[in-house]
């Protein structure tokens, strides 16, 4: 239904991706952005001019808002709003003591290891840390951190501590 009404651009740059995931991924996420813009325009789907650059970050050409997609494995989110506007999805197996240090303020630290059933003393010294609670809370933070830059246009490469988000259960 939606592939014939993509533009040609579109229809050969998915068509030459390599595998059938990554189709399926890029096309998904083309149906999902033009869904939040016809919800936040009141506008039909196809009525908006999503243009690539060459960086490949979709852009409108037709109407004064701006979108954000990310994929996260089989997951595609999207969001769009007339201001800048940064979303992410992460999801953790385990990570280490280290990496919350390097990335997150001490109030959030306490934040993400407040479920852990280790001590304190030895989450430091763990080399990953795979408690499900703890590995939640550590995504929920990171996406925030890393929706926060993409919105504000800084990108991940400033420092993250200088940013604290304060997250109640």
């Amino acid at each position: 239904k939606y592939f014939p009404m993509l533009t040609e651009m579109r229809r050969q740059k998915i068509s030459e991706m390599k595998t059938p995931r990554e189709r399926a991924i890029t096309f998904c996420s083309e149906i999902l952005a033009r869904q939040c813009l016809a919800e936040l325009f009141d506008a039909p789907e196809f009525s908006f001019s999503v243009l690539c650059n060459p960086d490949s970050k979709s852009i409108l050409g037709n109407f004064n808002g701006n979108i954000c997609i990310v994929t996260n494995g089989d997951y595609v989110a999207c969001a769009a709003d007339v201001a800048q506007v940064g979303i992410s999805l992460k999801a953790f197996e385990s990570f280490s003591f280290q990496a919350a240090q390097k990335n997150f303020t001490d109030s959030e630290i306490r934040y993400i290891f407040s479920d852990s059933t280790y001590p304190f003393s030895q989450l430091v010294n763990m080399p990953q840390i795979s408690e499900e609670a703890v590995c939640e809370k550590f995504a929920i933070m990171s996406a925030l951190k890393e929706a926060q830059f993409k919105a504000s246009g800084r990108g991940i490469r400033e420092n993250s501590t200088k940013t604290e988000f304060t997250v109640s259960d």
